[in-house]
């Protein structure tokens, strides 16, 4: 069986539709797929049908951005204020879950346009322009910018060499036009999860420019709030990396759960159904899910 818990579709910041989505991950053999779109649940009817059609299973699932500070540094670097992703999968409860995303969503918007804003500036470029074509590249769906969309825009506009080198430059954290977005508390997020009925899981634990230590801290930190699942690093990351990750997974008695973080063509080095593959110690969070064998 063929697992992928972790992609996205153009209701975040993917670039593909729900079905498209499902239908490349059946292209690519995938059993069993989540759509986990950032903050909101409006792809999941649409990719369920094409599952459906396609004889796959699609999870509920759902990537929240959650506000955690991480302690346990020196001097300046004590405690570190983070945006961390949490994804909740196979929750029951669409209604409450959605009720309390559609607040962040908001925020979303507000922000997608202060970033823009904010490079407009540093840039000297026209903001209404830069602002309809951010807006065209989320499918006008102000509530759907993310910050992939507006890195492709500068990208597409020669302003930077690659969507990437737009983060490193003025997207990522604390960077010149970066705007933190409102956010749950990571403890009050694996709550939400647990209220509707699914499983917390800890996304991509060693992409939040972290310190090897604090990638352990932050793990550590994630299952005494109650957490269920830490994801695997991607295969493409350094296996030294890999077993730092499997140790402290295994000291806090966490499940595993694996994802190819997929999001279309601007980021096509994620392929849709790429993922990890688990020790034979580990299990996989998708155990405790109603899989058809």
């Amino acid at each position: 069986m063929k697992i992928d818990l972790h992609c996205h579709s153009n209701c975040s910041d993917g670039t593909y539709a729900p079905a498209e989505v499902v239908q490349r991950a059946h292209t690519a053999g995938v059993n069993v797929l989540a759509l986990t779109d950032h903050d909101t649940l409006l792809g999941i009817d649409e990719a369920r049908a094409t599952a459906q059609a396609c004889n796959m299973q699609l999870i509920n699932g759902v990537e929240i951005s959650c506000e955690h500070t991480l302690s346990g540094g020196y001097g300046k670097n004590k405690s570190t204020n983070k945006i961390i992703h949490v994804l909740g999968l196979d929750f029951t409860d669409h209604a409450q879950m959605h009720e309390t995303l559609q607040q962040l969503q908001e925020s979303r918007a507000t922000r997608g346009q202060r970033i823009t804003e904010k490079l407009s500036e540093l840039l000297t470029l026209d903001y209404d322009e830069l602002w309809q074509e951010v807006c065209t590249k989320a499918g006008n769906n102000p509530q759907a910018v993310g910050r992939a969309h507006i890195g492709q825009v500068l990208y597409e506009r020669g302003l930077v060499k690659t969507v990437q080198k737009a983060f490193d430059k003025y997207l990522a954290d604390n960077k010149p036009a970066y705007v933190a977005i409102d956010a749950l508390s990571m403890e009050r997020g694996i709550e939400l999860i647990h209220a509707c009925g699914g499983k917390a899981v800890l996304a991509h634990p060693t992409r939040y420019q972290l310190s090897a230590t604090r990638v352990r801290k932050l793990i550590e930190e994630f299952a005494q709030l109650g957490g269920d699942a830490c994801e695997l690093p991607a295969n493409s990351e350094p296996l030294s990396t890999r077993r730092m990750v499997d140790r402290t997974i295994a000291e806090h008695e966490l499940v595993t759960s694996i994802g190819s973080d997929f999001h279309g063509s601007n980021m096509p080095w994620r392929r849709i159904g790429d993922v990890p593959t688990l020790t034979p110690e580990q299990q996989g969070i998708w155990q405790a899910f109603d899989l058809k064998s």
